[in-house]
């Protein structure tokens, strides 16, 4: 929630599997630049794109949350959790839902967590961002200025599983909501497929519910990415071990590489080898500043956010963008 976040971009506030694995993937990419040709992922011409053999894949053991999910959701939840049903419409609502409420509304942004006895954070939920990433691409503003967007071939999901309320969230509503838009070069309203799995996670929702196991949501995260020296594990987006000190920014050894204060500064870096013409006139730049200079990205980000179906986006406050990249506010 708000009072958790750091203005200084040295943590994460968003600790979703699907959330982490983004970033992590984001420090991947930032790496296959740098691969000499027949190693990279990337070919370049002029821009730089995924070779045409390369696919992405997502996995994940259970529906994201929001949208995707709320017709799986209905009737699983305990009491606490669950408002009185109404009868269910397909309008789509454009204000921002509270997780679980409003069982009801189909195609509704909504914030996380789901149950209705937590604390509300600003997050949107992960159906709400794939369905994003379906539009402007997983690579995020920073490498937009670099690479051709990258988006998901495919899904593989596990518990919760229903394939048109998922293909509704994730794909139809992004494809409805860029409809006779005129994009830039390289976006479009991607449609990922998706696809169910036979293959159980031993650690999932109904494994445990099957081994009358205790369910709690965990405020403990772990990643890793090829070429990474070690997975990392955060707590409550913050690397394990180590304590947020109210009003001051995390040294470099003890922030996670995934944090937007890391990605800025890889992606400085990363700039100055390969187009160092996009740090011009960046010394004192904050990391909003600098995730502003992808044009293309901008633009195709406003055309999504100004549609009916992404409207009520809650956006990050400025406040926590301000940073430059050694982690010092920017007026």
């Amino acid at each position: 929630h708000r009072q958790q976040l750091s203005a200084f971009g040295d943590s994460v506030h968003d600790s979703h599997a699907e959330i982490i694995a983004r970033r992590a993937l984001v420090v991947y990419l930032m790496g296959q630049l740098l691969e000499d040709p027949p190693q990279s992922i990337f070919a370049k011409q002029p821009t730089f794109t995924l070779h045409d053999y390369i696919r992405l894949h997502l996995y994940s053991s259970q529906c994201p949350c929001g949208d995707a999910a709320i017709e799986s959701l209905q009737g699983t939840l305990g009491q606490h959790e669950q408002p009185p049903m109404k009868r269910q419409r397909t309008t789509i609502d454009t204000s921002v839902v509270r997780g679980h409420q409003g069982f009801d509304t189909l195609g509704a942004l909504r914030l996380k967590p789901g149950r209705a006895d937590s604390i509300p954070t600003l997050s949107l939920s992960c159906s709400d961002k794939i369905a994003r990433w379906n539009a402007l691409g997983v690579q995020g503003s920073l490498l937009a200025s670099l690479i051709a967007p990258v988006y998901i071939a495919s899904m593989v999901i596990g518990d919760l599983y229903n394939h048109a309320s998922i293909d509704r969230a994730l794909n139809r509503r992004t494809a409805a909501a860029l409809a006779d838009k005129e994009l830039p070069g390289g976006y479009r309203a991607n449609v990922c497929e998706i696809h169910p799995t036979a293959v159980q996670f031993e650690r999932s929702q109904t494994a445990l519910t099957a081994a009358n196991a205790e369910i709690t949501t965990a405020d403990a995260s772990i990643y890793w990415y090829q070429g990474a020296p070690s997975s990392a594990a955060l707590v409550n987006g913050a690397m394990q071990g180590s304590k947020l000190a109210r009003g001051q920014c995390q040294k470099e050894k003890l922030r996670p590489a995934i944090c937007k204060l890391s990605l800025l500064n890889q992606f400085i870096a990363l700039s100055q080898r390969l187009r160092p013409e996009l740090l011009i006139g960046s010394e004192h730049c904050s990391y909003r500043c600098i995730k502003r200079r992808s044009q293309a990205y901008q633009r195709a980000k406003a055309l999504l956010l100004d549609s009916e179906q992404f409207a009520g986006w809650t956006r990050c406050p400025s406040e926590y963008e301000a940073f430059d990249c050694s982690g010092s506010a920017v007026s």
